[in-house]
């Protein structure tokens, strides 16, 4: 919370702009790793609107690192997986597999951020529903877009 931390002490509108430039630099430098060493070099719908799956991504994490790590690495299994079935099913058309993992990753996004989980979680027993809910559930960080006036 901002408030919290301007009260111990911590000029908050400087740490947001330091965590910004910080992010700002991790993703630069994703971009150019992704460009120089994955797909060696530019072209034309170079990441073929892979930012809306890292978003997908982060939501699915529920804004928490780990479940990130695990969300990106699914989808990169989902991907291997879509080059593995189109040697085991040759009959289907080509373009259906590398398509695969992005429907997939809208149905995840759906199902986990839905009240349908709630209710499948409420006939589960309370310790266990709490353990189930503290994975499956996800929030943005409670000061994600507020607004902060430093006095």
């Amino acid at each position: 919370r901002p408030e919290a931390a301007f009260a111990r002490g911590v000029n908050v509108v400087r740490l947001r702009y330091l965590y910004t430039l910080v992010g700002g630099a991790l993703v630069g430098f994703g971009g150019a790793s992704y460009s120089l060493l994955v797909i060696l070099g530019w072209s034309n719908r170079h990441t073929a609107q892979f930012g809306w799956i890292a978003l997908a991504i982060v939501i699915f994490g529920g804004w928490h690192p780990f479940r990130v790590a695990f969300g990106a690495y699914m989808f990169g299994l989902l991907q291997a997986a879509a080059t593995t079935l189109q040697q085991v099913m040759p009959g289907v058309p080509v373009q259906v597999f590398p398509l695969l993992p992005f429907p997939l990753m809208i149905l995840t996004l759906v199902l986990f951020n839905s009240e349908w989980v709630g209710r499948l979680l409420s006939y589960l027993p309370a310790p266990a529903r709490r353990a189930v809910a503290g994975i499956l559930q996800s929030s943005p960080p409670a000061g994600l877009g507020a607004h902060f006036q430093q006095e």
